[in-house]
């Protein structure tokens, strides 16, 4: 079982693991600030510090993707990396069943999908999002 919150990106519905979302706010600032990656809007003040905002809609996607048109705002907790992702909406803390991704699917980043109602829901992982964001180049270094 687990619980996650139901969003909305880019017409999609997916859930982030409950554990990880630290915050859900309507409204930012932003700060645009230069970025290797195109869903990197730029920086937003939480809790004191500047975070990354990053289009949900383009990092799953691809660079060509329509922004979010969406004032959301869910800070989570990738690893030792706090992000703050624009989204359409947050609905709902819900409880399901982590099935495996359909092997149909290609769905990288995420760590499986629950059932509701007719649809699978796809549940980000969100470490596995946070290493889309920093270049090729910067992971070889490290």
């Amino acid at each position: 079982m687990i619980q996650y919150l139901l969003i909305q990106a880019g017409g999609c519905q997916y859930g982030l693991a409950a554990h990880q979302v630290l915050l859900v706010a309507d409204g930012f600032e932003l700060y645009p600030t230069p970025s290797a990656h195109p869903a990197v809007r730029g920086v937003t003040p939480v809790r004191d510090r500047l975070v990354p905002l990053v289009d949900l809609a383009r990092l799953l996607r691809d660079s060509a993707a329509a922004a979010t048109d969406g004032e959301t705002v869910v800070l989570v907790q990738a690893g030792d990396t706090l992000i703050a992702l624009q989204v359409d909406d947050a609905h709902e803390v819900v409880s399901g069943i982590l099935s495996p991704v359909p092997n149909a699917w290609r769905l990288p980043w995420a760590s499986g999908v629950d059932e509701r109602g007719d649809a699978l829901v796809p549940i980000l992982d969100m470490e596995l999002l946070a290493e889309r964001l920093v270049p090729a180049t910067a992971r070889g270094r490290e």
